[in-house]
């Protein structure tokens, strides 16, 4: 990519193998890492996406099954998935697969063509830059007219970094072919805009059920209109924008480096506001922009130190209970990191058991609050204070004791669904 020269002392050397990874040698540190938490160390290699779990579903027997294949199909197939069980009827596949309704229209557009834009592919772009620039004086002033943009079309967070060539796949993968194929994101975009989208609070405490995939749905289905209605915008403007949801990249640095949250113990952005409870968008672009720093409020050492709530809580054993490590547990993770690992092949084999995504990790986190209400927001900010400071274990004490991340049962969610 084009912003490779811009980062300090970093060299890409292609493996012999002409199917075999990126690897960046040497030193593949950024001067922003050490803000960011990044443990980046000297065995870094970029990761293939066709070692991503999902893809993984499709072409590797080991995890490809006709289970699995029914759990893909599950959000178009109405009623696939289905049974007589508390938040699995054919009323929750149902609600869940609305909420996908937006995210499909994206994924379907370029089918034909072989590709699954948004999740595989970057999103094509509806129309070529305006031929005429409008010219920025100001970078830090275009940044804050693109956050006020975003924001109008329903953005609850955005972050500027700038495009770091680490997070991108060396590879991408043709569910066509069922086969890698050159990674093709355009050059030449040297910044990336972040955007976040909060998910229904309400709907991420049923899980596991279908009822609560509603709340993972509308987050990916807003995504895809937040970064193309914003891309749009841009390319209105005269420049290049691409947009990018769960393809092209690894979102959750981009995210950290954009000054929206730190990395959690169970794999997740957390951010100030939502915790977990968010999907993530990007948009690479050569509009001239101001970046955004990161962020740190004591989500690191809370997660360390303190709380073991995600991995005492999940039901596969996928999150680990030990310290960061370098140590991956299989290929879907990527290599030259220091991090909590989260085993994914646990993790996607409880999910295709469920026929729909498990979010308990997210649910049973303490930074997990409704912020939709004044009162519920000051208790929030209250209790990250408290996690922040030496008392944290009394911060996690309290918030076991008041019941924050018990399950809704799906069947009292459709009653107050329904108002009753």
């Amino acid at each position: 990519m084009g912003s490779i020269d811009n980062l300090e002392r970093l060299t890409l050397e292609r493996q012999p193998s002409s199917e075999g990874p990126y690897r960046l040698r040497g030193e593949p540190r950024h001067p922003k890492d050490d803000a960011c938490g990044f443990e980046v160390l000297d065995s870094f290699e970029r990761f293939n996406q066709s070692n991503d779990i999902y893809t993984r579903g499709q072409w590797d027997a080991r995890i490809r099954s006709e289970k699995v294949l029914n759990w893909f199909k599950g959000m178009f197939r109405p009623g696939l998935g289905a049974r007589n069980a508390d938040g699995y009827s054919v009323r929750d596949f149902a609600l869940r697969n609305a909420g996908w309704m937006g995210a499909n229209l994206t994924i379907q557009r370029s089918l034909g063509r072989g590709r699954v834009d948004g999740f595989l592919d970057y999103i094509i772009p509806y129309s070529d830059p305006n031929p005429e620039r409008v010219p920025v004086d100001s970078p830090e002033s275009m940044s804050e007219e693109l956050k006020r943009v975003a924001r109008l079309f329903g953005a609850d967070g955005v972050g500027i970094t700038h495009t770091d060539p680490r997070w991108h796949y060396t590879r991408s993968f043709s569910t066509k072919a069922l086969a890698e194929k050159p990674y093709d994101i355009p050059e030449g975009l040297p910044n990336t805009i972040v955007i976040i989208t909060s998910m229904h609070y309400e709907a991420v405490q049923c899980y596991p059920s279908a009822t609560a995939g509603i709340a993972v749905g509308h987050g990916y289905s807003r995504d895809c209109e937040l970064v193309q209605s914003v891309a749009t915008y841009i390319l209105n403007l005269g420049y290049r924008a691409v947009s990018s949801v769960n393809d092209t990249s690894l979102a959750i640095p981009y995210a950290i480096a954009a000054g929206l949250g730190e990395y959690g113990r169970n794999g997740l952005l957390i951010t100030p506001e939502f915790g977990p409870r968010v999907r993530i968008g990007r948009i690479h672009t050569d509009l001239p922009l101001a970046h955004d720093q990161p962020i740190r409020f004591g989500v690191r050492e809370f997660c360390e130190s303190t709380c073991r709530r995600c991995a005492d809580s999940c039901p596969p054993k996928a999150i680990p209970h030990g310290p960061p490590t370098e140590k991956i547990p299989n290929q879907s993770s990527i290599i030259g990191i220091r991090k909590w690992q989260i085993d994914a092949e646990k993790c996607f084999k409880f999910w295709v058991n469920q026929a729909t995504e498990c979010g308990i990790c997210m649910r049973v986190c303490p930074y997990n609050k409704d912020t939709s209400r004044w009162a519920s927001r000051q208790w929030y900010r209250f209790w990250r204070r408290l996690a922040a400071s030496p008392a944290k274990k009394l911060a996690l004490w309290l918030d076991v004791k008041l019941g924050f991340g018990e399950r809704i049962k799906p069947a009292d969610f459709w009653k107050r669904f329904r108002g009753h």
